[in-house]
Formats: C-alpha cells, structure tokens, sequence
C-alpha cells in the first residue's frame, strides 16, 4: 500500500505544480501590475437589432456572436424591455444591451493588455461556454482533486514514515486551526 499511496503523491504534486506555477506567475504579474502598461482599447458599437422569432436566451447570445463576432463565457439579464449580456474571454470582455422597444443594440467591448489577460485566467469557471472553457473547468477540477489527494497522501506518508510525531500533529493542527480562523473571519466578522 505504501509504495501505491507514494506513486499516487508524486503524481497528484505533478499535476498540481503546473496549477501551482500558473497561478505564481499570474498573481506576481498580478501583484506588480503597476509596472505593466495598461493601454486598454475600447470599442463601442450601436446597431438595429431585429429581434429573433423565438425569443429564449440561446437565440439571442447567438446572433449577438455571429452578427457582433463576441466570443467567451456569458451570462444573461432578461427584462422586460431589454437584455443585457455580459461577455467574457481572456483579454476581451463586453456588454451588449439590447433594447427591445426600440430594436436597438448598444455593444461596448474592450479588449485589454496582458495584465487583464492574467486577471481574467483567475475568473474563468464553470462548465459553459463552448470546448475550451470545457477543458479549462475540468483542468481546474482535476488540479483540486490533486490537491486533495496531495495532502491526504502526504498526512499518510508522513504518518506511516516518522516515529516520533509530535512535531507533524503540532502543525498540521495549527495550520487546520489558522485556515478554519480565516474562513470563520471572512463569514462572520469580515
């Protein structure tokens, strides 16, 4: 069993490492992104908008796609008189409000630098949006069920490996206690 578990805690790490890495280079950019430039381009667009036959969410975020070439994860605000959809892409992002009364559509969409490219790799969720957000969802899970593994596997290497353990319960449970204090402070003070 030892030598299984060992195998399962080297593999879980290696993939957990290329999570590990992205997300130290995206939140060091992150973190000195002042010493990036921030040249955003923006542009603005207002056109007729023939409403679809059928109006459900579907027709609607396609012809936006298609006529207005938007692309990335939406989500969508339907209202009486208007809908806006909200798109996001890493490195583009845009708004299209629609205005069923008037049959108009006002798009504005920005397309930002490398820092909100790395920012934008940090909101990226879900299963929606077409194959590539598909993959990326499921890059993300499984890179937190490596974490998991890693971290039971360790507890299990750690305990079957070392004779004297007072030093490991000391702290794995001041680090147990430090993470349940941050998620109590963050719920119920903060």
């Amino acid at each position: 069993m030892y030598p299984f578990i060992r195998q399962l805690h080297l593999f879980s790490s290696l993939i957990l490492s290329v999570f590990v890495l992205m997300y130290f280079v995206t939140g060091l950019v992150m973190i000195f992104e002042e010493e990036f430039k921030r040249e955003n381009e923006e542009v603005n667009i207002r056109d007729a908008f023939i409403k679809p036959p059928i109006l459900n969410e579907e027709s609607l975020v396609d012809q936006l796609q298609q006529k207005y070439d938007l692309e990335g994860q939406y989500n969508i605000q339907m209202q009486e008189q208007q809908a806006i959809v909200n798109f996001g892409h890493p490195g583009t992002t845009a708004r299209a409000v629609i205005s069923f009364d008037v049959d108009s559509v006002f798009i504005i969409k920005r397309k930002g630098n490398f820092v909100n490219i790395l920012h934008q790799f940090h909101r990226l969720h879900g299963y929606h949006g077409g194959f590539n957000y598909y993959t990326w969802a499921l890059a993300y899970d499984l890179s937190a069920l490596s974490m998991i593994v890693f971290a039971l596997s360790g507890l299990y290497l750690w305990f079957k490996s070392e004779r004297e353990k007072i030093t490991g319960w000391v702290l794995f449970i001041a680090s147990t206690c430090l993470t349940a204090a941050t998620i109590i402070y963050f719920m119920f003070i903060a």
